[in-house]
């Protein structure tokens, strides 16, 4: 009778421990999946919190370098808007001229907004999506008060604001002024109305107009082209497929004009 009893005590007890054993990993799977957050990095190493009962939270995650430039957030919104139809979280992040291309031959990012042509394709890893998305000029800006054409760049008492960037794209000029050169570029006209300086070279589009209050030269006709990694070069048809369509409904609604030919 004693062992009978003992034997019960056993198996209540036996039953007990179990039951907190799985009450246990009932709390720990609901707090596991009630955390509903991952830490995303971005470029300042701030952290930023992304709920995982979000759809986005289960999307692949795709980085997208740009030069922080006047005008161009319709690009960068049309460019958003293909990757997310394309199934991906976009994270747009502002880079200096340069760095954003060299971030992306090293694979540290998936693609970058808008590049001269004929420098992207100088880098190995880095595959041009066409058509061109920006159709522009390269100009040289004045103040008003100064004289503004071609003697302007072999006048070695002029000063000019510039980035390696354009330099690179205008090295067939005869350049003798000297070269105040600025990455960051999104402050330029400021700076020429500040005084700070007297001339800059600038890149402008379509929907840009110069203020009256100072004067420009055209010295190059430009494409930009948006650029992908070659890790992506699979999705460049679909890419380039959804990249047309946008571009003509771009030009009509906001640019004003016929698609490009």
């Amino acid at each position: 009778m004693l062992h009978f009893f003992q034997m019960a005590v056993y198996d209540i007890e036996y039953m007990r421990i179990r039951l907190i054993s799985v009450s246990s990993l009932v709390i720990c799977i609901y707090w596991l999946l009630s955390i509903n957050a991952i830490a995303l990095a971005d470029p300042n190493g701030q952290v930023s919190i992304v709920p995982t009962t979000s759809s986005d939270a289960f999307k692949k995650q795709f980085l997208i370098t740009y030069v922080e430039y006047p005008q161009t957030e319709k690009y960068l919104q049309l460019l958003k808007e293909i990757y997310t139809e394309l199934g991906f979280k976009v994270h747009l992040i502002p880079a200096p001229a340069l760095r954003g291309l060299a971030m992306l031959d090293k694979g540290k990012v998936d693609a970058d907004a808008y590049r001269f042509g004929r420098i992207a394709t100088q880098y190995k890893n880095v595959t041009l999506v066409k058509p061109e998305l920006i159709r522009g000029s390269t100009v040289l800006l004045c103040r008003q008060e100064v004289n503004c054409d071609i003697t302007v760049l072999s006048n070695s008492k002029n000063v000019i604001l510039t980035n390696e960037r354009t330099l690179l794209y205008l090295a067939d000029f005869d350049i003798r002024a000297g070269l105040l050169k600025k990455e960051v570029i999104s402050n330029t006209l400021e700076m020429l109305r500040s005084k700070r300086v007297n001339y800059a070279t600038f890149m402008i589009d379509q929907r840009q107009i110069i203020p009256d209050d100072l004067k420009m030269l055209n010295l190059r006709r430009i494409f930009l082209y948006h650029v992908i990694s070659n890790k992506h070069a699979s999705l460049l048809p679909k890419i380039e497929k959804k990249l047309r369509q946008k571009q003509t409904l771009l030009n009509r609604t906001v640019l004003g004009t016929k698609p490009q030919t």
